[in-house]
């Protein structure tokens, strides 16, 4: 099967160590990866992760997204995000959790991509990153989106100074199906994101059983 993916980003994966009965310590994987999403020929949504070495149909993680049971959301030990410029981690690093409601289970990625930050906060979520996760968590949700509209919408002012790879941070395409059934790194660097990951209640789910893999 030819994949076609719909976005595709830099990010590696992350282990998780329980500490306590309420904390979750974090461990980024040094393996560079890509995240990225493709519409399957069952019409679902795909969400996968490979090495960068890998080809697009060799990806260690495949999850079938069911519309509207998958997120995809900043990190921020926080309920919610008042401040949208100024949006932050408690880890040394940017972490999206992927998330569903028909489980408790759930994935972490981290950001490989150089920090936006002019101080070079690695925790700190610039508009592009968060731009990104609303991309990914709309096509999650089978929303039908311009992705690579959305994406020039917030292009990398720092061009060509990427520290990670030469290729583009990420990439889109135009995503115009109509989907209304159900069916060197930058960044922190491998060894820095360690914050503790704490329980964010019974709203807080892990990635899961409607998401299986392929």
């Amino acid at each position: 099967m030819s994949i076609q993916p719909l976005i595709t980003f830099k990010a590696g994966q992350c282990n998780l160590t329980r500490e306590s009965d309420t904390q979750q310590k974090v461990k980024p994987a040094r393996t560079p990866g890509y995240v990225y999403l493709y519409q399957g020929e069952d019409e679902f949504v795909h969400f996968c992760w490979r090495p960068r070495n890998n080809a697009l149909d060799e990806s260690e993680l495949d999850l079938i997204m069911i519309p509207g049971d998958g997120s995809f959301l900043p990190y921020t030990g926080k309920e919610s995000v008042e401040d949208s410029e100024n949006v932050k981690s408690p880890t040394d690093g940017r972490i999206f959790v992927l998330k569903f409601n028909s489980s408790s289970q759930r994935y972490l990625f981290w950001l490989q991509s150089k920090s936006q930050h002019p101080r070079g906060d690695t925790s700190w979520f610039s508009e592009r990153d968060l731009k990104i996760g609303q991309i990914v968590d709309l096509l999650l949700n089978g929303e039908e989106i311009d992705v690579h509209g959305e994406l020039a919408s917030v292009q990398n002012p720092a061009s060509g100074g990427d520290e990670d790879e030469t290729m583009e941070d990420v990439e889109g395409t135009n995503h115009s199906s109509s989907r209304n059934r159900h069916g060197s790194t930058g960044g922190a660097g491998a060894g820095a994101t360690g914050g503790d990951i704490r329980e964010e209640g019974s709203e807080s789910r892990d990635g899961g059983a409607d998401g299986g893999r392929a």
